[in-house]
């Protein structure tokens, strides 16, 4: 159900994206704005969605609010992931790390909180590619 749910949204929110589904793999893929930055893929984990960002980290997405059918979980999950994806195609999210080593992503104009990112000799890049070191931003999430 949540597969569904997110294809869906990915049809009404991104029609200009090219996307592909892997049914029996619960997977869907966006193919690389630029080779440096990878890939997104949505993972339906059945009661979550897993979107791994790009080759830097990954974000688990659920819905516990009680009083919801699963349909409605289901859209709430989805909404949820098409709102960060449009942030991320708009280049609105900072990824900085990768897998191997760790990472993570933080949302534009506000102030980094991590000790890792803090301390890190690292590069950014948003979905279009290499970015430079602006101004503080705020992690969103760490993996």
């Amino acid at each position: 159900m949540l597969l569904r749910a997110m294809i869906k949204k990915m049809e009404e929110s991104f029609p200009e994206i090219k996307f592909t589904v892997n049914e029996k793999d619960h997977l869907i893929s966006v193919p690389a704005k630029h080779e440096d930055v990878g890939s997104v893929h949505i993972q339906d984990d059945f009661d979550e969605l897993t979107v791994f960002v790009g080759n830097f980290t990954h974000w688990h997405v659920g819905c516990y609010e009680e009083g919801l059918n699963e349909q409605q979980k289901s859209d709430s999950i989805a909404e949820d992931v098409s709102e960060f994806l449009s942030d991320l195609f708009n280049d609105k999210i900072v990824m900085w790390g990768g897998h191997k080593k760790g990472g993570g992503f933080y949302l534009k104009g506000e102030k980094p909180n991590s000790k890792s990112w803090l301390g890190a000799q690292h590069k950014e890049w948003v979905w279009s590619g290499p970015r430079n070191k602006g101004s503080g931003l705020a992690i969103m999430h760490l993996c």
